[in-house]
């Protein structure tokens, strides 16, 4: 099966969500979560879900079905993603991805390299291999392309050790999720002080509507990636009397500005076929004639 596929990506607080729902106003859609955060139950105020109203007014998936507990990743999202939007198409809906999490929808777009499961005996020998060997010496026989972070090196080396190929020959055809599907790429690229003022006026609003007892009730959390949640951690700083409200404020909102930085770099780099807006009408006016 194949059709269409809308997706809406860009910073965080650049109004994705908004631009999504009024598309309701030209088709029949269902709009399908590509932020890896918003997936998690637990804290839907902080993480920035789409609210209880706009649920009703269009079906959303892939929004608040994982535990906190649980860890996710690009392929099982992919997965989900895969069966959800045939059952759109089956509904006669046109599913529209939204989310801010580049590699998630670089892969959807791209596809991903079918690199073979690895066994946890061979991550263990991987990781004890770098301690024995150090760094330097770890680079040189696993590092190619000058690969210098420790995760990506222990990926490279576990691949090589599982498969005695290297990470590049797996890399070279990646398989894509949809090979027939045309898809429409819209990204939002604000203006980028007028994004860091609607980062801090929305961690703002986060507080004043629940966010500190979102916080409170996963205090028990340590390192599950729902704790990557921005916020999370200087909000619990803040109920533990580690730091002061002021403090927990900064703090966040600064971390909330450099990642939505960082987003903007990364999408103005990737993704060659997409189109970019400065602001959500003039997104809307060419979707509207697009679509």
């Amino acid at each position: 099966m194949s059709g269409r596929i809308l997706v809406i990506s860009g910073p965080t607080a650049s109004g994705k969500s908004s631009l999504a729902l009024s598309l309701a106003d030209l088709l029949d859609i269902a709009i399908i979560n590509a932020d890896s955060l918003q997936l998690y139950e637990g804290l839907p105020i902080l993480s920035a879900q789409p609210s209880v109203e706009e649920r009703k007014q269009v079906p959303h998936f892939l929004y608040s079905f994982l535990r906190p507990q649980e860890n996710s990743s690009v392929v099982s999202w992919l997965e989900l993603v895969r069966s959800t939007v045939e059952r759109v198409w089956m509904e006669g809906r046109s599913p529209v991805i939204v989310g801010g999490s580049g590699m998630y929808i670089s892969k959807l777009i791209e596809g991903i390299s079918e690199i073979p499961m690895i066994d946890p005996t061979t991550k263990k020998a991987a990781l004890q291999l770098y301690d024995e060997i150090g760094h330097q010496e770890f680079q040189q026989r696993f590092g190619e392309n000058k690969i210098i972070d420790k995760q990506r090196l222990l990926r490279a080396a576990e691949v090589f050790l599982q498969t005695e190929k290297t990470i590049s020959f797996w890399q070279k055809e990646p398989k894509k999720i949809f090979p027939t599907a045309d898809f429409l790429h819209v990204n939002l690229e604000p203006e980028r002080e007028k994004l860091y003022e609607k980062c801090n006026a929305r961690f703002a609003s986060m507080l004043k509507n629940g966010a500190l007892t979102e916080v409170k009730k996963l205090d028990f959390l340590s390192n599950q990636q729902i704790t990557k949640t921005l916020g999370f951690l200087e909000i619990r700083d803040f109920l533990g009397g580690k730091i002061a409200r002021e403090k927990m404020i900064e703090t966040a909102t600064q971390k909330t500005r450099n990642y939505a930085k960082r987003q903007l770099t990364w999408f103005r780099n990737q993704l060659p076929g997409k189109r970019i807006f400065p602001d959500l009408i003039t997104a809307y006016n060419f979707l509207k004639h697009e679509i």
